[in-house]
């Protein structure tokens, strides 16, 4: 009896470890980038140059439309500016990713994420020193 209880236990032991399925998701990291600031990785700077309009609908309003934001980014690779390119940000709106992505070569990829603050009050505007983007990256 007790070989029995042996051989099933290797044999379910070796059977449970043997189904190991996970998979594991490219790394990405987030980085933050102040307005009138430069991010650089590598050879590609990105710099924030503008917050050109901002009419996303505060949380103490409600609003018919969510509203939108545009910021300026210059992308430059070897010192060389080769993009100024409008990022616009829609609150809900399932945006295009190739409309979000600032730079990509081979596997590095980098995406503007989202444009802070939210506006908070309707009667408080924000100060254009205090927008920063947040950069998705991933190799």
């Amino acid at each position: 009896m007790k070989f029995y209880l042996v051989v099933l236990f290797i044999f379910l032991s070796g059977h449970i470890v043997g189904q190991d399925s996970t998979t594991v998701e490219t790394p990405k990291i987030v980085a933050k980038l102040s307005l009138g600031k430069t991010y650089t990785l590598n050879q590609v700077k990105l710099a924030f140059v503008d917050v050109l309009s901002d009419s996303r609908c505060p949380k103490d309003v409600t609003c018919v439309w969510a509203g939108q934001a545009v910021a300026l980014v210059e992308v430059y690779k070897d010192q060389v500016l080769i993009e100024r390119k409008k990022v616009v940000f829609e609150p809900g709106k399932n945006t295009d990713l190739n409309l979000m992505t600032l730079y990509t070569f081979k596997d590095l990829r980098i995406m503007a994420y989202n444009l802070l603050p939210y506006p908070e009050h309707s009667q408080e505007k924000i100060k254009k020193e205090a927008y920063y983007l947040q950069l998705e990256i991933s190799y």
